[in-house]
């Protein structure tokens, strides 16, 4: 697989991901016609492969997910990693943390050129 057909399988495998957590009746179609939802996001099937929908469970990345679609393009046996709910670290920020992705710094208006306070 060259760089612009893994951008395009990123792309549709992306869609159907958001498409799939975001709606249960795509959700559905996923699990009983796979190649339909494909073809929808974009995903071209090739013709009489068999789709084994499983739900990852958290195992697998995204560079599984692009082997095993090569490797089942091939062979006519893919395996398409969908989970049921996305894969998120549900972690808290500590304070230091948060710190360090907070946007702004202490901000003095006197040395703004739209301040109004002078």
């Amino acid at each position: 697989m060259d760089a612009s057909e893994r951008q395009e399988f990123v792309g549709g495998y992306t869609k159907l991901l958001t498409n799939a957590w975001s709606d249960d009746a795509f959700m559905k179609r996923i699990r009983s016609n796979p190649t339909e939802a494909l073809e929808e996001v974009g995903l071209k099937v090739p013709s009489g492969a068999k789709i084994d929908v499983r739900d990852s469970q958290g195992q697998g990345n995204l560079d599984d997910q692009v082997k095993l679609w090569e490797e089942g393009s091939a062979s006519g046996n893919i395996t398409l990693y969908v989970p049921d709910v996305p894969q998120i670290d549900t972690a808290e920020l500590s304070e230091s943390e948060l710190s360090g992705v907070a946007g702004g710094t202490d901000y003095c208006c006197c040395c703004s050129p739209c301040c109004t306070c002078t």
